[in-house]
């Protein structure tokens, strides 16, 4: 455990570092983000479970809260637009282990959420210059085609992994991918820190599931 919370530590000093070389506070909010991510993808390798998970992410949620008006956490703070995603990110993890949930689901989940998510935002920013508008916030066509691609690139390796042949795992990956997408489009001030992750795994075990794996290998016999 002491291992998976100095990891986690050491996104936060990354941000940090990234602030104090000259990047942009989104950048460096970013790099947090990202990392942030991997490393709970990762858990099972500091040698922890669920449940030490769910105990580190609610100390996490509470430190964070006490802390976000501080330097400490200029990092993440530091952006100019309003933002919860710093406590929603623990809070979705506090509910992803407290459910029954297998690892390829929520691996997939956190991997959409740190690298999709983070691809959308570089590549809208770079090149987003066609953009549509949702309930008043604008998104650009590259960000989301951006967000789909990369978790197409993710969601179908979890769909092979859980045991579904490739081509169900494509058409399962496109249509929750689409679905994320959306999602993500909808999502503002952090919010899709709690339900790109959450709605991304849930969906991936009830899509995936004995049953569904059962149809889907009868048909491609």
């Amino acid at each position: 455990m002491i291992g998976f919370v100095l990891a986690i530590l050491g996104c936060f000093l990354l941000g940090d570092l990234v602030r104090r070389f000259g990047a942009p506070a989104e950048v460096s909010r970013k790099s947090v983000h990202v990392s942030s991510c991997l490393v709970i993808a990762a858990f099972p390798l500091f040698g922890i479970g669920y449940r030490d998970l769910f105990w580190i992410a609610a100390g996490s949620f509470a430190a964070i809260a006490l802390l976000r008006g501080t330097v400490l956490l200029r990092s993440i703070m530091g952006v100019e637009r309003k933002s919860y995603g710093d406590l929603l990110l623990p809070l979705s993890l506090m509910v992803a282990t407290s459910i029954d949930l297998s690892y390829p689901a929520f691996v997939a989940a956190y991997l959409v959420l740190g690298i999709s998510d983070a691809l959308a935002g570089v590549i809208g920013e770079a090149y987003g210059r066609r953009r549509y508008t949702l309930f008043g916030h604008a998104k650009s066509y590259a960000g989301s085609a951006a967000f789909f691609l990369s978790g197409l690139a993710i969601l179908v390796p979890a769909g092979v992994w859980m045991g579904l042949p490739a081509t169900t795992a494509v058409l399962v990956a496109v249509a929750l991918g689409a679905a994320l997408t959306l999602i993500e489009a909808f999502s503002h001030q952090g919010t899709d820190n709690l339900f790109l992750p959450l709605i991304a795994a849930i969906s991936l075990q009830t899509l995936l599931s004995l049953p569904l794996q059962d149809a889907a290998v009868r048909a491609s016999t």
